[in-house]
């Protein structure tokens, strides 16, 4: 199946000179922007197997243009140009994963918005499984790359954009680990880089009874390598939020492996990864804890990107669904209250779920 995006698709503390810890910082409640400017470039990092990968960096700027930045030159949103990286200190660090089709800048929804609170995030395009390369024939090779390609944006975040001499040079502490998202195909990876191993034997004895879209994908896979288990992982992650995830059954075998928190949010009106066949049983098998489950009300499989601020052709576009910065405002906030918990802060437990109807809620402790 193929889900065109048609061209889609911490706060800032004064520093009193004190250590006082987190605690005592400034709480900034997670349905806020940041006082950062957000600040994005593009560049190019090198990801598994030789190949080169577009990254695009969002960043917490203390100064920019008023120009906004061009993606691609085909749109844009709030980021602005030539943006000045506040890297007084390590930021926390996020890394974006695109669904199938995608672009690298297809949810700056959330990219931007994290900026703006003080986040690093990097978000590269999935070799051969973006708009512009789109290969059916590599379907395969790109689900079996994708987690390394997460890993590999990290490693050339830390290492080379906020290395020495780098343009982030201070904003990342690559002991520190990142948070992992993804939308869709990207929801699969971020479950992936989390810890869900693929088992074969598992997949093949759901997909005798159910249809799956990554099910003869697995079996090619397995075929080459008889008796082994797929453990994409990285242990570096430390929280993952998949949005509208997809591939339940690639992961049926190895949910259970994750070790780490995940908020994992679905649409109700999401026909593509549905919660009963794809989102509810995802967060069903996650093993680590906490993990929370929301459920978006009226929310389409693109309500979790910026398809609709690009073409506004798809079904979501329109009323009975949400609308977009509707829902883009409901998934900010909980992934800011997650990311912000997961980091050790539980002054953001009040707001997991926030108050809001829309929002269904299920916790697994």
């Amino acid at each position: 199946m193929l889900w065109l995006l048609l061209l889609a698709a911490c706060t800032p503390t004064p520093d009193t000179g004190a250590d006082t810890g987190p605690v005592a910082d400034a709480f900034l409640a997670p349905d806020l922007a940041g006082d950062w400017l957000p600040g994005t470039y593009e560049d190019v990092a090198p990801g598994p197997g030789g190949l080169e990968l577009s990254v695009q960096v969002w960043f917490p700027a203390s100064e920019a243009d008023e120009d906004a930045y061009s993606y691609d030159g085909y749109w844009s949103a709030s980021a602005l140009e030539d943006g000045v990286p506040a890297c007084d200190e390590p930021r926390p660090v996020l890394v974006f994963s695109h669904g199938n089709t995608g672009l690298r800048f297809q949810s700056v929804f959330l990219t931007e918005r994290l900026a703006t609170r003080g986040w690093v995030v990097v978000a590269p395009d999935h070799k051969f499984n973006t708009y512009i390369d789109y290969d059916d024939a590599k379907l395969g090779e790109v689900m079996f790359r994708r987690p390394g390609d997460i890993a590999a944006s990290f490693d050339w975040l830390a290492d080379v954009a906020a290395g020495p001499g780098g343009p982030l040079e201070g904003c990342v502490d690559p002991q520190a680990g990142y948070a992992v998202a993804g939308h869709s195909f990207g929801g699969f990876t971020s479950a992936a880089v989390a810890g869900a191993v693929i088992d074969p034997v598992a997949v093949a004895a759901y997909c005798a009874g159910h249809y799956g879209w990554l099910c003869s994908e697995v079996a090619d896979w397995a075929a080459q390598h008889p008796g082994e288990l797929a453990d994409l992982g990285d242990p570096r992650a430390w929280a993952s939020v998949p949005m509208a995830p997809a591939g339940y059954e690639a992961l049926v075998g190895g949910l259970d492996q994750i070790a780490i928190p995940g908020l994992v949010l679905g649409g109700t009106m999401d026909t593509t990864t549905s919660m009963a066949a794809q989102v509810g049983p995802i967060f069903e098998g996650w093993g680590g804890r906490p993990a929370y489950l929301g459920e978006l009300a009226d929310a389409g499989h693109y309500s979790f990107s910026n398809a609709c601020d690009l073409v506004p052709t798809f079904d979501d576009c329109e009323p009975p669904f949400i609308e977009g910065a509707e829902a883009h405002a409901i998934i900010n906030t909980v992934t800011a209250a997650f990311l912000g918990q997961a980091l050790g802060d539980d002054r953001y437990a009040d707001w997991l779920p926030p108050q809001d109807d829309r929002l269904s809620w299920t916790v697994a402790e």
